[in-house]
């Protein structure tokens, strides 16, 4: 809430209050947050499950690397694995567009029911795709990131990181999908050098789950000082 325009709201409900006890949640505590908290209470408490800002233990996380124009078809091929199919399927993508042509590619594709849901879904809409989704009558949604946080998905699974976000805080909010209550889940994501950025964050992401890094990733020189290959470090080469 305080990160998606809230924090005028959430600081005058605080105020009124004459006696206020605060907590606050959330899977990623950046240093603003953490310097809002302070100014709100005098004796701030934390109490951290597993390690801050990285992604739920419970996810097994896969790192694929494969270029932009085969993510479809590794994406396809996902869908229609016996081995590496989990419904029900969470996608995330990071246009609308994107989202609307993808959800209507798997359908014909592979034959799987999917829908896409993002921001210019009224309301009502976005409400009957997640009870679909919940129910079962829908294996796989298309997301962008208004699926990413905020509503219990309880049923999910595995999610699918096709279009990897702009930060690894993102990420960790859109993988923490596929495990609630500890619950053990899976999360592909697929990554090639148009995410060059994150991939020191990303490769720290992956070893603190034990996930094994794809050799073109462990080998870039945009990995240098974040990736060692010490002892028990796995690497992976390409596709599965």
């Amino acid at each position: 809430m305080l990160q998606r325009g809230f924090r005028e709201q959430v600081m005058q409900i605080f105020t009124a209050l004459s006696q206020p006890q605060v907590l606050m949640y959330s899977a990623t505590i950046p240093k603003d947050v953490e310097k809002m908290a302070s100014s709100m209470a005098k004796k701030v408490t934390v109490i951290s499950v597993g390690k801050p800002n990285k992604p739920n233990q419970a996810v097994k996380q896969l790192a694929i690397w494969v270029d932009s124009k085969r993510k479809k078809q590794k994406l396809f091929d996902i869908l229609m694995s016996k081995q590496h199919y989990r419904p029900p399927v969470i996608v995330f993508v990071d246009s609308r567009l994107g989202a609307d042509l993808l959800s209507e590619a798997i359908t014909v594709s592979t034959g799987l029911k999917a829908l896409s849901i993002h921001g210019e879904k009224s309301m009502k809409d976005r409400r009957e795709i997640v009870r679909s989704f919940l129910v079962g009558e829908i294996p796989v949604i298309v997301a962008t990131g208004v699926l990413g946080r905020g509503i219990d998905l309880l049923t999910v699974k595995q999610v699918i990181v096709f279009d990897m976000p702009n930060s690894i805080k993102e990420y960790v909010h859109q993988v923490g999908r596929a495990s609630r209550m500890r619950e053990e889940g899976t999360s592909v994501v697929f990554v090639n050098e148009e995410n060059k950025k994150l991939f020191p964050e990303l490769v720290e992401a992956l070893k603190t789950s034990g996930a094994a890094i794809p050799r073109e990733l462990a080998n870039s020189r945009y990995s240098v000082g974040s990736f060692s290959a010490g002892r028990g470090q796995k690497k992976r080469k390409h596709g599965f």
